[in-house]
């Protein structure tokens, strides 16, 4: 038997719980967690759900996370939920909050963590979790991974958090050469306003030192210079 705490829409402690399959009281929530992983090459940690799951058998990739039990605090319960179902403890000083909403009978927090971990070294729990892969985030909505993300809302939200939390590792702050010579410092990344699309914003090291913004998905890629290919920007020591 699994008993949940009941909060209120702030999140606060009612000092009520309630069973699992209960009915939620009007009015109280009970919370649930859920872990999105990110390892420093910036790809995100999927999780297979088993097809011997209740609830969304069909969607093949989903974050980690459960039901927050009686007595644990988010973050204990985030900890649990991985331990359980990937087999390895999650890094939480390394975690941070990246969604946070309160539905309708419960409230959902999201917790993103950098951390490395090999699939090989995962543990998997039966009947919860089949499998589970590393996947740059810009790929998710392409293939058949991103079935969960276009099916539940609350992902489709946080999708391109992700994309520029990636991108910021894969582009760190500083000076880059451009191949046609000039160089410039990467000064941030951003989300554009009308679209999501995460964008480096640098300035030109030479002239009047403009300003520039440019997709962060151009910023890595490779262009043919007399028949080799070589990086659109170098980074170089400052």
């Amino acid at each position: 038997m699994e008993i949940w705490d009941l909060y209120d829409a702030e999140g606060r402690l009612t000092g009520n719980t309630m069973i699992r399959g209960e009915k939620v009281p009007e009015g109280m929530y009970h919370r649930v967690v859920e872990a999105v992983f990110l390892n420093s090459r910036g790809e995100v940690l999927l999780q297979k759900r088993s097809l011997r799951k209740m609830l969304y058998p069909d969607i093949l990739w989903y974050p980690t996370g459960g039901a927050v039990v009686a007595g644990e605090s988010v973050e204990e319960a985030c900890k649990r939920e991985v331990a359980e179902e990937l087999g390895f403890l999650p890094d939480m000083t390394q975690a941070k909050l990246l969604h946070h909403r309160v539905e309708k009978t419960f409230i959902r927090d999201v917790f993103l963590i950098e951390q490395d971990m090999p699939v090989e070294n995962m543990r998997f729990q039966e009947g919860e979790v089949d499998d589970a892969r590393w996947l740059l985030p810009e790929k998710i909505s392409s293939g058949e991974e991103g079935r969960a993300f276009s099916f539940m809302p609350h992902l489709q939200e946080i999708l391109p958090f992700l994309m520029l939390e990636s991108m910021r590792m894969r582009i760190p702050l500083g000076r880059y050469r451009h191949y046609k010579g000039n160089e410039y410092r990467v000064l941030g990344l951003g989300l554009h306003s009308e679209n999501t699309e995460p964008m480096v914003i640098y300035c030109a090291l030479y002239g009047a030192a403009e300003t520039w913004v440019r997709p962060a998905s151009m910023w890595n890629e490779t262009v043919m210079v007399n028949g080799s290919p070589v990086r659109r920007f170098q980074k170089i020591d400052d």
